[in-house]
């Protein structure tokens, strides 16, 4: 669905490379990986794209003979040159979804490959790479790339049994009553775009010294594999950050039988493990916790979990998968020290597509004297800056973990040293400035972290008299203070940044949306002289949707070019379902827009003006209708019904895309749908398309 999504981007591509020791023959490496190729039906598996359906065949051994091509070098240097390479997406369109290149680097040359993750994984990158290096030194030698004691014949693609009853419902229990919106966190861009691009960053970093002991020493008195104890921490640190305190992350695990160790393909299941953070519990406890819960999912792992997406509560209109934002991934040290294809060493070289499907990839790489992190993060939910401020802070909290076992999660610190001074340094400054002094608070009422945003509390700089009631908490550090109901973050270089007012943020679909920033842009358009948004409760849902009230002249084309602002600037759940333009807004007393009159008139459902319901086109949206109700199996569907609140998902959403361009004529993306989750809003933007 990806590919659907950002057929640009090569987000479920899998690349590896390998940093070798001298040039490579090219005649006996194209012969080699022919052979390799022709031997395993799943890298001759191939795919067809065809409306709302995907296709699989197996190509003959002898319709597959590819060529090692040769890699651009970049200006930037071999890293930059291996991301192109390997980010380019593969079409579905009967052609293999392999490609292997050669790049020259000074007296080395560079192997990458590259696969579609539909037939391949990480553990078939090993295995291919073995295959490779022993069938290019056979045919260096003159022999046949096989020997004939490993057989002549076609490896057939695994046959994964089918998944057991009980691992099903294990599944349907664990995720009954999960809520996704507690996967967001408060820190990072809060941007979450419906036509995202899936640009991703990486980071690496070893563990110091001190997080390794600690880890390793918290193993042994917990009695614990040190990918739990690494994997409670994570959750700790996403709590940290407003996450949760329902939390899930995703796994992956080799699903591969006995006997299947080497096979190629995709036999990953990325298990979604849950589990609840409880300020009031100790870090031993949550340990305990989530050890039950991931040799629970290790036991039920033949159930795909895909399958139940439909069961498990939808927010609304997001690309992002419902049951995990953040991934964790435990990987002991590769066996493959000893590589060699021919005399040249080989040693693995580091290979990104540039892409991340998830918010944060946290990849733990463990060798007998260190762990090593490699940190993807999605550059549209995470800054760069937001990155590395995690990854700081997950080596200082390991660190001081290894004396804290038994305090609890309310009690243990999170922050760095640099986290420290850019909290005391810009409150001191704002002191000796004169100017108001203040710091942000988090949800659980501890002081926020630098770039987690929180509310705004202001700080007495003196002293109030004893009998000042006038005052909300007293500050451990700073003394008494006031609450603002303001939305604020503390800067990594100590600066405070107000965001706009608490109680003007919003939960639609899932995602924080801060009303006053919207209706800032609303009313920053040409023609536009006054804007105000209100959340419309649904009927039987909790999450409703937004209502834009303009006070603008009746423009065709004003409609379109909000939609294209919000879509760019602001989060894909900050697009109101509904838009109403009028004369002037209602005003209340102080001369603001009157908000309690515009829920009213939101809740008795009037959306008259620009994007309401009685559009000139009725036939199209009443096709629409129909189609929502075809597709989600349902009959009591609305202009206005959301398709992902109603249970829809990308596979469904794929079937919507393909059918209603047939309806309107004209071509419809996934992230169409995913933009115009209503048949009223779709409607708006295929008559749009259509002129």
């Amino acid at each position: 669905m990806l590919d659907r999504l950002v057929p640009d981007a090569g987000a479920n591509n899998v690349p590896a490379a390998l940093r070798i020791g001298g040039r490579l023959d090219r005649p006996a490496l194209r012969t080699a990986l022919t052979a390799v190729v022709r031997r395993h039906d799943a890298l001759r598996t191939v795919f067809h794209a065809a409306d709302d359906t995907l296709t699989a065949s197996v190509l003959a051994p002898g319709e597959t003979d590819l060529d090692v091509q040769e890699i651009a070098p970049s200006a930037d240097g071999p890293q930059a040159a291996l991301t192109a390479f390997a980010g380019t997406p593969f079409a579905l369109d009967g052609r293999p979804l392999i490609r292997v290149g050669l790049l020259a680097d000074g007296d080395d040359d560079v192997l990458c490959f590259v696969v579609h993750h539909l037939v391949f994984d990480t553990v078939s990158a090993g295995v291919f790479t073995r295959s490779l290096a022993g069938a290019y030194a056979r045919v260096l030698r003159g022999e046949q790339p096989y020997p004939a004691d490993e057989g002549t014949g076609p490896v057939p693609v695994l046959d994964e049994p089918a998944p057991r009853p009980q691992s099903t419902d294990f599944w349907r229990d664990h995720l009954a009553g999960f809520d996704p919106g507690a996967l967001e966190t408060d820190c990072g861009t809060g941007h979450n775009p419906a036509r995202p691009t899936l640009a991703g960053g990486r980071l690496d970093h070893t563990l110091t010294p001190a997080a390794t002991a600690a880890v390793r020493k918290l193993a042994k008195v917990l009695r614990a594999p040190e990918a739990v104890v690494l994997l409670a921490a994570y959750y700790l640190l996403l709590a940290a950050h407003g996450a949760g305190p329902d939390l899930v992350v995703g796994t992956p695990v080799n699903v591969r039988g006995d006997g299947a160790a080497d096979a190629i393909g995709y036999h990953v299941n990325t298990l979604p493990l849950r589990t609840a953070v409880d300020p009031g519990e100790s870090f031993r406890a949550l340990v305990t916790r989530t050890r039950n819960v991931f040799f629970g999912a290790l036991s039920h792992a033949d159930a795909p979990v895909d399958a139940l997406l439909a069961e498990v509560a939808r927010p609304g209109a997001s690309w992002r998968g419902s049951l995990f934002r953040h991934v964790f991934n435990y990987v002991p040290a590769p066996g493959d020290a000893g590589l060699a294809f021919g005399d040249a060493p080989a040693r693995p070289e580091p290979a990104e597509s540039g892409y991340c499907k998830f918010d944060l990839e946290l990849n733990v790489l463990a060798t007998p004297e260190t762990l090593s992190l490699r940190v993807v993060h999605g550059t549209e939910a995470l800054a760069e800056a937001d990155a590395r401020a995690l990854v700081r802070r997950y080596d200082a909290l390991l660190s001081g973990l290894g004396e804290a076992a038994d305090r609890t999660v309310a009690e243990i610190e999170v922050g760095t040293d640099a986290d420290r001074t850019a909290l005391r340094t810009g409150y001191e400054e704002a002191v000796r400035a004169g100017g108001t002094a203040g710091f942000v608070t988090s949800a659980g009422g501890r002081e926020a972290l630098p770039g987690v945003r929180g509310e705004l509390c202001l700080v007495a700089t003196s002293r109030p008299a004893a009998d000042d009631g006038g005052y909300d908490g007293e500050h451990p550090q700073y003394g008494p203070y006031r609450r603002t109901g303001e939305l604020a973050r503390r800067g990594y270089d100590g600066t405070l940044e107000v965001l706009g007012r608490a109680d003007r943020r919003v939960t639609v679909h899932g995602v924080p949306v801060q009303l006053d920033r919207l209706e800032a842009l609303l009313a920053s358009e040409d023609g536009v002289r006054a804007a105000a948004v209100v959340l419309r409760k649904g009927d039987d849902t909790d999450t409703g949707g937004l209502v834009a009230f303009l006070a603008a002249p009746d423009d065709p084309q004003l409609l379109d070019r909000l939609r294209k602002r919000i879509g760019a600037e602001l989060p894909a759940a900050a697009e109101p379902g509904s838009f109403v333009v009028l004369d002037a807004l209602p005003t209340a007393a102080d001369g603001r827009p009157d908000l309690a009159e515009l829920e009213r008139r939101a809740a008795a459902g009037g959306t008259t003006g620009a994007g309401g319901a009685d559009d000139a086109d009725g036939q199209l949206l009443a096709d629409l209708v129909e189609l929502w109700n075809d597709v989600l199996e349902r009959d009591d569907v609305g202009p206005q019904a959301n398709f992902f609140e109603l249970g829809g998902h990308s596979l469904l959403a794929a079937k919507v895309a393909q059918r209603s361009g047939k309806l309107a004529g004209v071509r419809v993306r996934l992230a169409d749908v995913f933009a115009n989750p209503t048949p009223l809003t779709l409607a708006e933007h295929l008559r749009a398309a259509r002129a």
